[in-house]
């Protein structure tokens, strides 16, 4: 490859990093050194190579060497590079792709609430028969699963007395597809003291649902009181979550994930740093498939620790793959459960707007001190309310303090009023969306028809209006939270992004309003470069381009050519992360 090429590369990465300050325990930035490092270890040759890259986004071959990508190119610009130990492989036609940045997911939460059954089903009946035969199958001990959907009950939730007829001995209780809440029997109920006289963990937001004698129902609401139900009946233990998660890893590597932001994790006790360390022993044995970015998660007040929580993190977990530096704040809940934060009251509950665990005053005070701190803060808000406070909180910080490159996220933003959608790039903030929660289904059509009303539930997820506005927008799938379809896989909310409808159902409607779907290029890049500028790490991955980190996904078809509705169908045939392939590739 040309001298001038590799000098072009290398001044790239210059402009980039001086814009950006990378963290300091992050991996070396890696720069192209014109072969004097000898030849490449790996070459991919032949196919079509998406780099994502502004002045080259179309290339045939890679070469890689150690960790990071060496060379793009034509298919003899990078043959001339190879040595007798280079390995070649042949794309013969495939598709390369940067490796995919999931700007949002929970890992640990994903393994732990998808353990046992999975009640991804039509109906109540559905779930009740399958939840008999699981009780059947294994007789003895606690019956747990996940993925029950709001739109099988009424308004007031689940109740125990179902379960109870099926499970009248033993504790049983069900994580919904939300990841918010939970639905028990009176036996888990019992086990974990819940009972008429339980203080709810955050009245109004996170609590038990009572019928009108005040006895709790069985439906449990956010997760402070989820956790705390669940501590009491099988204590969460690092060790258990451990193994949880290893079976997991695969299955993220064969999706083509190779960073990720773990926005919160299960506390073992008060210490949110015991399960996250879990991946920095991972990493020591050589078995973590992609880096991490953790945070250290708000859920409700006292908020004196916010800043100091998130600094002993940094301190203490601080590796070239692993490090836990942003604040997550859990702003409010879901639309379904009634505790997203609204502007106006729910269509169907007139009397409520929902509410968030944070006055508007402990808003700005914890992003205030978060941003003079150098942190930067990531917002949980499904509610156009919460939406609001958390640009206010942004827009107040930076009034306060001395300018900086500011990385502050809002997630999910199921609703955002016209008012505030400029604001995202007048401040700044990353719209950061779960894409997979985009399409045509019984909880974005019923449900949120119910709680918004007409006029409102046709104004959700519009990520094309944000970056209309000027913003920026990164996509990560939440897993294991979903309103009806939970996924971890990126190219699932690619192209769901792309079409706004269910995946396996190309007739199905399209999620109004429709002109909010993305192009291919769009939703590739929120989950590349876009989720990869989130987390400040732009100047190193999300693209292919010489200098950067060689973390590349091969694709047995080549997704800007397929039809939209079989992007989701491509198989990730190869993942190679930090030089090395996690999936594939031997």
């Amino acid at each position: 490859m040309a001298r001038r090429r590799f000098v072009g590369a290398g001044l790239a990465c210059a402009a980039v990093a001086s814009q950006v300050r990378p963290h300091a325990a992050l991996a070396q930035e890696a720069r192209p050194d014109n072969g004097a490092g000898g030849p490449p270890d790996t070459i991919f040759r032949g196919g079509t190579v998406r780099t994502l890259a502004a002045d080259r986004p179309l290339a045939e071959a890679v070469a890689v060497r150690g960790k990071t990508i060496l060379a793009v190119g034509s298919n003899a610009e990078i043959d001339a590079l190879a040595g007798p130990e280079t390995r070649v492989i042949e794309l013969a036609g495939r598709t390369m792709l940067p490796g995919f940045v999931e700007g949002h997911i929970h890992p640990f939460l994903g393994s732990f609430f998808t353990a046992g059954l999975d009640l991804q089903l039509p109906t109540r009946a559905d779930a009740l028969a399958a939840i008999a035969r699981f009780a059947q199958d294994h007789p003895t001990g606690t019956l747990r699963g996940f993925g029950w959907r709001v739109d099988m009950f009424p308004p007031q939730g689940p109740s125990k007395e179902d379960l109870d007829r099926i499970v009248p001995d033993r504790p049983a209780f069900f994580f919904a597809i939300d990841g918010h809440s939970m639905w028990a029997n009176s036996k888990a109920l019992e086990l974990a003291g819940v009972d008429r006289d339980t203080p709810d963990p955050i009245p109004g937001f996170s609590y038990y649902v009572r019928d009108a004698e005040g006895n709790p129902t069985g439906y449990v609401l956010e997760v402070a009181a989820v956790l705390a139900m669940v501590n009491k009946i099988e204590p969460i233990s690092v060790e258990a979550m451990a193994g949880l998660l290893e079976g997991w890893l695969p299955k993220a590597a064969a999706a083509g994930i190779t960073t990720i932001y773990d926005a919160g994790v299960p506390p073992v006790g008060d210490d949110q740093g015991a399960i996250i360390e879990v991946y920095t022993d991972l990493e020591r044995e050589g078995r973590l498939p992609f880096r991490v970015v953790a945070s250290y998660m708000m859920k409700g007040p006292p908020i004196e620790h916010a800043v100091s929580g998130v600094e002993d993190l940094r301190r203490r977990i601080d590796t070239e793959l692993v490090q836990a530096r942003v604040l997550k704040i859990v702003g409010d809940g879901t639309a379904e459960g009634y505790t997203a934060l609204l502007l106006e009251p729910y269509t169907d509950r007139p009397d409520t707007i929902g509410q968030s665990p944070f006055s508007q005053e402990q808003w700005t005070s914890m992003v205030t001190e978060a941003d003079a701190a150098g942190i930067d803060v990531h917002i949980h808000a499904c509610g156009e309310g919460t939406t609001r406070l958390a640009l206010n909180a942004i827009e107040a910080a930076i009034a306060a303090n001395p300018p900086r490159d500011r990385r502050h996220s809002i997630a999910h933003l199921v609703l955002v009023d016209d008012a505030d959608m400029p604001r995202f790039a007048e401040l700044g903030a990353n719209a950061q969306f779960s894409a997979n929660w985009m399409s045509a289904d019984p909880d974005t059509v019923d449900i949120l028809l119910e709680r918004y009303g007409p006029e409102r539930q046709r104004q959700i997820y519009r990520p094309r209006s944000i970056l209309n506005a000027g913003g920026t927008i990164s996509f990560g799938t939440d897993w294991p939270a979903a309103g009806y379809f939970a996924t971890y896989k990126p190219l699932d909310s690619i192209q769901i992004a792309v079409t706004r409808q269910l995946i396996g159902q190309p007739d199905a409607p399209v999620l109004e309003p429709a002109d909010e779907r993305l192009e291919v290029e769009q939703a590739v890049h929120a989950n590349t470069m876009g989720a990869a500028r989130q987390l400040r790490m732009e100047d190193r991955i999300g693209s292919i381009e010489p200098g950067k980190l060689a973390d590349l996904v091969v694709l047995e078809q080549d997704i800007f050519g397929v039809g939209k509705h079989d992007i989701a169908k491509v198989r990730v045939e190869m993942t190679m992360m930090n030089g090395r392939f996690t999936h594939g590739g031997g």
